[in-house]
């Protein structure tokens, strides 16, 4: 039994964040009904422009498999109506509309309570629901910008900012807010009876995940400076290194790490004075140990390496060490090496980032077509007697 069967989501989110958030209440077995509005329905539909594709584009699939599209025009009142009526009988109500979008709509927490008392209320925004900030608008590169994640990324000072190459704020944000969702999901099942409203914004899930800079910044008043491919604990073997064929990323972050490095690429002598400084134990770490002298000459060594036997000698011998691959490398020769791989259905709806029991997801239906389940959850519907078998 999947931990959240039984359970219906009300789901009027969409893009990335908030489809991402539902996504995972659906693979863990929620039933998630995602209201679209008329005529285009999710952008994500359209975004990779791919008219053929009928609006099952890749991205739109990847966070909307299995779910059930019900099309309703909220800027009515038969509208309003109908969300009401569906509203009354789920468990959990998410949206992402921009701060002050939901009350506009008669869609508020108190107005999803006075049908569903118990309802897990959930919002998704880019900067918080309340505050001088909560009507700037949000995308992920913006978020970005604005909070000292793209200042980080980077070779070095001078540098042009650099953007994580993937939306990593919109996952990150759905994520905790299908996190925040079970919380509450929990205070239900222990009894409480309070009111459930969660407010989950972007510049907080940044803030989260860059909680070490950011806990060094608030405790010094000092920004951190950009290490770019070097790792964070400043030793000279904890880099991205250009070899023969390519680059290998090595994390060589003791000692003894460092004199296993030195050693497989023919030069052990790096690890010793007057290259190191005397008197470095095995276990101590490396930081700031390197000079310009040492790094130009671990630089040859590792350029007259080769990527693949690096890597491989590296990681016999206990040192991290992983060949920079691109994407569809890693899909086609790690991934499938993964035990219990967390597919959910089609290759293109990954499951949540934890296998249960060592197991993968279950297969998810195909995502849906604009409005594939509107029928089925009209006015005159009886969601209560319409759940799916076995909930």
């Amino acid at each position: 039994m999947l931990p959240l069967e039984g359970f219906r989501v009300l789901d009027l989110t969409h893009v990335l964040a908030g489809p991402c958030a539902t996504h995972h209440l659906r693979c863990m077995g929620a039933e998630v009904i995602k209201v679209e509005r008329p005529g285009g329905g999710d952008p994500m539909r359209a975004l990779d422009m791919q008219p053929a594709l009928g609006g099952l584009t890749p991205g739109f699939r990847a966070l909307n498999a299995g779910k059930k599209s019900v099309v309703v025009d909220l800027a009515t009142g038969e509208g309003r109506a109908m969300l009401l009526r569906i509203a009354a009988d789920c468990d959990i109500f998410v949206e992402n509309f921009r701060p002050g979008v939901a009350r506009k709509l008669g869609l508020a927490p108190e107005d999803i309570r006075a049908v569903r008392p118990d309802v897990v209320y959930c919002s998704i925004s880019g900067w918080g629901q309340s505050g001088p900030n909560s009507a700037r608008g949000a995308y992920d590169h913006v978020i970005q910008a604005a909070t000292g994640m793209m200042a980080l990324q980077g070779s070095g000072a001078g540098e042009p900012p650099v953007k994580v190459g993937f939306p990593v704020i919109d996952i990150a944000t759905g994520m905790s807010a299908a996190e925040a969702i079970l919380a509450a999901i929990i205070c239900r099942l222990r009894g409480d009876t309070a009111p459930i409203t969660l407010d989950v914004s972007m510049v907080d899930c940044a803030l989260a995940l860059m909680s070490g800079p950011a806990a060094n910044t608030l405790s010094t008043g000092v920004a951190p400076e950009r290490v770019g491919n070097r790792g964070f604990v400043g030793s000279p073997g904890a880099e991205t290194f250009a070899t023969s064929d390519g680059h290998i990323s090595v994390a060589a972050n003791t000692m003894g790490q460092f004199a296993i490095l030195c050693r497989l690429l023919g030069r052990p002598e790096l690890a010793m004075p007057p290259y190191l400084p005397a008197g470095l134990s095995s276990g101590a770490f490396l930081a700031n140990a390197a000079t310009e002298e040492l790094r130009a000459e671990l630089g040859a060594a590792f350029a007259a390496a080769t990527a693949d036997a690096l890597e491989t000698a590296l990681n016999a011998a206990g040192v991290p060490a992983a060949r920079v691959r691109d994407l569809g490398e890693y899909l086609t020769e790690l991934y499938p090496l993964t035990p219990g791989i967390g597919i959910a259905g089609e290759p293109v709806a990954l499951g949540p980032a934890f296998r249960r029991d060592g197991q993968a997801w279950p297969a998810l239906p195909a995502a849906p077509r604009l409005g594939d389940d509107t029928g089925a959850y009209d006015m005159g519907a009886d969601l209560a007697s319409a759940r799916p078998a076995g909930e």
